[in-house]
């Protein structure tokens, strides 16, 4: 009973404090506050933000643009200054601003994607046109991480009702007119508001084509004039115009394109500002328009420029009590989240309706967790089959039910990708490896797919493979694969000193099937059955009539795991790796060697420092090894003074012991290059007999490089020095781990 008596008194005080809060505020001129668009400048409203809360200044009415929205319209939905600058600091700017789910949210058929040196960048194959997207980025995974933000404070569609009311302001593509969002999905409102033209897609809202509202209106004090404002305080972090001697990059002229359509309308509405009015301008000289990872830095310039006008805040400060009031009059509701009475799947692909529905934990009868769901979605984004994929909650006949929404990729289902690697040491050695892959999603409502794959180079080869999930969660599936290609192969003496007594040209044809289990997105197993034919001819240091063919087949075992947040410089995650390959004398096969070969690598990381573990453990047992059984070492982090493949052997190891440091540029989103310095130490070898295999005749390598994150792939230049008096100079492009 005391308890009861004890809410009770709870409700009639905040009903109390909220009445007297209304009322007061009918007492006191009504501010509005104007938060212009600035790309990653816009941090610098969070500090502004937070001397307003310390000095009692209250906010009755929001109107953002771009980064001011999302600033605007999370501090509407119930965010302090102090919360939103910890969202800041935590936030990963990389897989925010990213065409694709965080990797370990990927699908791992997806995560395959990755290797053999493709270009990340994809070109859309549909109905025989190539398409190329209309920007760069996606804004899928900005709209989940704000939506998960929005969804912990607020579930409301009027923004009217939000703690603080609020617009966001964006731009009619078609008319280039300003279009004012004040209801709808809070987070859907935001990224219209952002979409820079070129870095982002237009986003359709509403049957409207929206970008960008900095183009339209940048500083867009007539909103909160047109809201009730009777006084604005302007917070303008807008980027001045570039000298033409500052116009050197992509990323420069995206930034003089936006500013110049933006600074006309921009002036204007500077210009209808009274004396009553505040306009505080951050000094973010050194913060550019797309510096997303640095956009902390900001904060303290907001500070320090809201401080500038303290005195004029004063005229319009809240006393103590008064304050307080205006908070309770603030504090969002709790929310309460619903159960679910029915889960419904709009989905626009040749998917069926049961593959996304597979991947949702949220079941009916289930109370909503939207941080979870929007986890399922990020999942299901990971596909790579859909632009967009998000839900609305909604409500029919004294129901409530999940809608989930999936847009097809504009770019289409199907796509080409290419490659490039090379390696030179400076001494007369290079090599260059082209690849050009095609991949045929979603041939069927399971999720099948066709990919093939060419190379040309040091290694010619063709791939080709058919992947069937077999139930719709794609826990499990068949696949057939044929391939062919040939590579050349160093043949070393049988002692330990690693002379090279010839070189052995193999050419090869095989194929396989088989099934295998997905374990999650981070690894799956395979088991198939591969026949394999091709002849090994002396290429140097042979007769050349020699020839020796051979005809083989195997049973295949696979295990890998991959939880890498990137190929090119990972700082988390783990690859790990097991084949084994069975000799078979079934359906006539003429080898009788088995073998193995385990691999992984682990990064750990502090900072911009990363050091990484990296192993290699090859072997070959029973029968008789060939040259198409020789485990090859050498080249940049195989033993790097040693050229690729100069070391070669039927049993072979190698650990290596990587370090890198980024020191310049950040992740690589929108148009960055992070630039790396490293090291590597490496110690290992390869023999022909495993008599010999012992640590003394180990050999040790070590290196120290520059490496770039590029569009064509990670960029390696730098040095090595080995044992037996091996060094080499080396630049390398392509995937390393």
């Amino acid at each position: 009973m005391n308890n009861q008596i004890i809410i009770i008194f709870q409700i009639l005080c905040m009903l109390f404090l909220s009445s007297v809060a209304a009322f007061s505020q009918t007492e006191r001129p009504k501010i509005g506050l104007v938060l212009s668009g600035g790309g990653a400048r816009g941090a610098a409203h969070v500090g502004v933000l937070k001397i307003l809360e310390e000095n009692h200044i209250p906010i009755d009415m929001i109107a953002g643009t771009s980064f001011g929205a999302i600033v605007g319209g999370l501090y509407a939905s119930g965010y302090s200054a102090d919360e939103l600058e910890k969202i800041l600091e935590n936030i990963d700017w990389q897989e925010t601003l990213s065409n694709s789910a965080p990797r370990r949210q990927r699908s791992f058929r997806r995560k395959k994607d990755d290797d053999g040196f493709l270009i990340k960048f994809k070109i859309g194959y549909e109905d025989g046109d190539l398409k190329l997207p209309s920007g760069l980025i996606t804004p899928n995974n900005l709209r989940l991480t704000l939506g998960d933000l929005v969804n912990n404070k607020t579930e409301v569609n009027d923004f009217d009702k939000l703690a603080i009311p609020f617009r966001a302001v964006a731009t009619d593509l078609e008319t280039g007119n300003e279009v004012i969002l004040k209801d709808g999905k809070l987070a859907s409102a935001m990224v219209a508001s952002m979409t820079v033209p070129a870095l982002f897609p237009p986003v359709e809202l509403d049957g409207m084509l929206l970008v960008d509202g900095g183009v339209a209106n940048n500083i867009p004090i007539n909103v909160a004039r047109n809201m009730g404002a009777d006084i604005v305080i302007v917070v303008d972090i807008s980027t001045p115009l570039l000298k033409k001697d500052d116009i050197t990059s992509f990323a420069s002229v995206i930034d003089q394109l936006t500013m110049l359509q933006s600074n006309k309308a921009a002036s204007e509405q500077l210009a209808s500002l009274t004396d009553q009015d505040i306009l505080i301008r951050p000094d973010l000289e050194n913060i550019g328009f797309i510096d997303f990872e640095n956009a902390i830095d900001a904060v303290p310039k907001g500070i320090d420029a809201a401080k500038l006008v303290i005195d004029r805040l004063q005229n319009i400060r809240l006393a103590n009590n008064d304050w307080d009031i205006h908070l309770a009059g603030r504090m969002p509701e709790a929310q309460q989240q619903p159960t679910i009475d029915f889960i419904r799947i709009d989905n626009d692909s040749d998917l069926s309706d049961d593959v996304i529905r597979s991947r949702l934990s949220l079941k009916e009868g289930q109370k909503l967790n939207a941080v979870e769901l929007s986890a399922d979605l990020t999942e299901i984004y990971g596909m790579e089959l859909f632009e967009e994929v998000d839900y609305n909650t909604v409500s029919e006949n004294g129901q409530t039910g999940i809608e989930i929404h999936t847009k097809q990729r504009e770019d289409g289902e199907d796509y080409l990708r290419f490659g490039l690697a090379i390696q030179e040491d400076f001494e007369g050695e290079s090599g260059f490896q082209l690849a050009a892959g095609f991949t045929n999603l979603a041939i069927n409502e399971y999720g099948g797919e066709w990919q093939a794959l060419f190379k040309v180079g040091q290694e010619f080869s063709l791939f080709s493979e058919l992947y069937q999930p077999i139930d719709f969660k794609e826990n499990f599936y068949v696949y057939t694969n044929a391939g062919g290609g040939k590579i050349n192969r160093n043949i070393l003496s049988d002692d330990t000193s690693g002379t090279i007594l010839g070189q052995a040209r193999i050419s090869q044809f095989s194929f396989q099937v088989g099934g295998g289990r997905n374990l999650g997105n981070w690894g799956t197993i395979r088991i198939g059955l591969k026949r394999s034919f091709g002849d090994i001819k002396g290429r140097i240091g042979f007769a050349d009539t020699s020839k020796i063919s051979f005809d083989e087949t195997n049973l295949t075992a696979e295990l890998l795991i991959d939880t890498l947040d990137n190929t090119k410089f990972p700082t988390k995650g783990i690859v790990f790796e097991i084949i084994h390959e069975n000799s078979l004398s079934f359906l006539g096969g003429d080898g009788n060697v088995d073998t193995i070969i385990l691999a992984s690598y682990k990064p750990f990381s502090w900072g911009k420092n990363t050091l990484g573990l990296r192993s290699l453990l090859a072997t070959s047992f029973n029968g008789n090894p060939n040259e198409t059984n020789l485990f090859p070492l050498g080249g940049f982090m195989n033993l790097t003074a040693f050229a690729p493949g100069q070391i070669t052997g039927n049993h072979g190891g190698l650990l290596t012991a990587i370090y890198y440091r980024r020191i310049s540029g950040g992740p690589q989103y929108l148009t960055e290059m992070p630039i790396y310095i490293g090291g590597t130490v490496e110690s290992g070898n390869a023999w022909n007999n495993k008599d010999d295999v012992s640590l003394s005749s180990l050999k040790w390598s070590s290196s120290v490089f520059v490496g770039i994150d590029t569009i064509i792939g990670p960029t390696y230049l730098g040095i090595g020095l080995g044992s037996d008096g091996a060094t080499a100079a080396f630049l390398n492009i392509g995937q390393i781990f």
